[in-house]
């Protein structure tokens, strides 16, 4: 599967962070992301998943990790290869393209709440 991160630093605080992303999502499913004892979690993390009208679906993760005055939001867009999308079909794959534009619909929900949100990764 692909992934694309990108990291942005926000003055918004988990609660609103978390108000922001629901209503960018609307009626995606969302879920807890899970973590091995090994891993340092954030302080915040879902999956969003989201069905395509014609087929196929859209996913992203959400983590979010308090640095003081600042929350550092990571979004990751995941996605199916093209050739794996040509292979099992469009409709039982993860859209790439779409995920991004996903994730780029919640910067910009965060982005409403917050003009200052800098891109930092």
């Amino acid at each position: 599967m692909k992934q694309s991160e990108s990291v942005y630093s926000s003055v918004l605080d988990i609660g609103t962070l978390k108000q922001a992303v629901r209503a960018a999502v609307g009626n995606a499913e969302i879920s807890p992301v899970q973590f091995d004892a090994l891993d340092d979690p954030p302080d915040f993390a879902v999956l969003v998943e989201k069905q395509g009208f014609i087929g196929g679906a859209s996913a992203i993760q959400v983590h979010v990790s308090d640095d003081g005055e600042r929350r550092l939001v990571a979004l990751i867009a995941l996605g199916d290869s093209g050739f794996a999308r040509a292979w099992n079909g469009a409709r039982n794959t993860v859209s790439f393209s779409g995920s991004q534009k996903l994730a780029a619909a919640v910067a910009d929900a965060i982005r409403q709440h917050d003009s200052a949100l800098q891109q930092v990764g």
